[in-house]
């Protein structure tokens, strides 16, 4: 496969390569992890001094779930200088290309697609079923949420994993490397420390020790909470959204067919429950839990994998031409 230039960062060739990004993404990495142990603590200890009883929506949350809020808020602030260091300063140089609404307009429509593929292939073999209050007007009322949950998902997970940390790897490795390994690390990030560790200890005994073992229990909840559906499912979720960043050169692709994925999921998903036949090939309502989507998105990385190289082989018939 050959590099597209548009891809590398800081203006290199595309026979150059260059480990700084790979670099900037594990400082970051650990120091949000170091961060977030006393950022995540301050922010747990002023909630329940303020609600000692923890019956508020914040003070009912286990401490897990500060620390991991804390980490991606110092991931967030950090990112413009991250942008502003691989010279990615416009939309235009993190991806964002025209045609703008041609291009939404279809990669949405694929999204909604595969999801309802998934959906139906579930409901055939009975894993999942209507819920008894599921009514056209209650699917109707959430469309909107739904809607700008896949509008502010699609765009902030794009333009931060494809516009950004798939290009730290695109540009320090080969192509199919980079799409497996960067696929890799994008899994790695969904899995997070158990929420009950410290749930049989007061609040007022979570110190720096739980920070910090909290931290490592981030760094492997791989391991800890191993997960082998749910790791090959968004693996391949990764695939896809990297090949179609490639096939499409346009970031409106990608945040569009990430939008229609979670649209249809709050959209319909929201509408159906698990039903009693439901079991490791089907999976859930929870649609990355089944061999059945790992199935599906194996047949779309493959049709993706074709269109990648068919486009590979012109790109190289007009070189020869020249």
């Amino acid at each position: 496969m050959i590099r597209d230039k548009r891809h590398l960062l800081y203006g290199l060739s595309t026979d150059s390569y260059s480990l700084k990004g790979i670099w900037l993404l594990g400082l970051l990495y650990c120091g949000s992890l170091f961060v977030a142990v006393f950022l995540s603590l301050a922010a747990w200890n002023i909630t329940h001094t303020v609600d000692p009883d923890g019956s508020s929506y914040l003070a009912s949350k286990p401490y897990t779930k500060f620390f991991d809020r804390s980490r991606w808020f110092c991931v967030l602030l950090i990112l413009p200088f991250l942008f502003w260091k691989c010279r990615i300063t416009s939309f235009q140089a993190a991806g964002f290309n025209r045609p703008f609404s041609k291009t939404t307009a279809i990669w949405f429509a694929y999204g909604i697609g595969m999801i309802a593929i998934i959906y139906g292939s579930s409901a055939i073999f009975g894993a999942i079923q209507l819920k008894p209050g599921a009514s056209a007007s209650g699917f109707i009322s959430n469309l909107g949420n739904a809607l700008l949950a896949g509008i502010l998902v699609g765009l902030l997970e794009e333009i931060v994993f494809r516009g950004l940390v798939f290009r730290m790897f695109y540009t320090a490795l080969k192509p199919i490397p980079a799409i497996l390994i960067s696929s890799a690390f994008f899994a790695i990030l969904h899995f997070k420390a158990d929420a009950e560790v410290f749930t049989d200890i007061s609040p007022q005994e979570i110190g720096i020790f739980e920070g910090f073992y909290t931290a490592w229990a981030m760094m492997s909840a791989l391991v800890t909470e191993f997960d082998f559906t749910y790791l090959a499912s968004i693996f391949l979720v990764g695939v896809v959204l990297h090949q179609v960043f490639l096939l499409t050169s346009n970031l409106w692709a990608n945040a569009a067919l990430h939008a229609g994925w979670v649209f249809t999921i709050k959209a319909v998903g929201g509408g159906f429950q698990t039903s009693p036949y439901a079991n490791a090939f089907t999976g859930t309502t929870r649609v990355a839990d089944g061999y059945l989507v790992i199935l599906v998105l194996i047949v779309f990385c493959a049709i993706f994998a074709w269109k990648l190289r068919s486009k590979t082989a012109t790109l190289e018939e007009r070189k020869v031409t020249k």
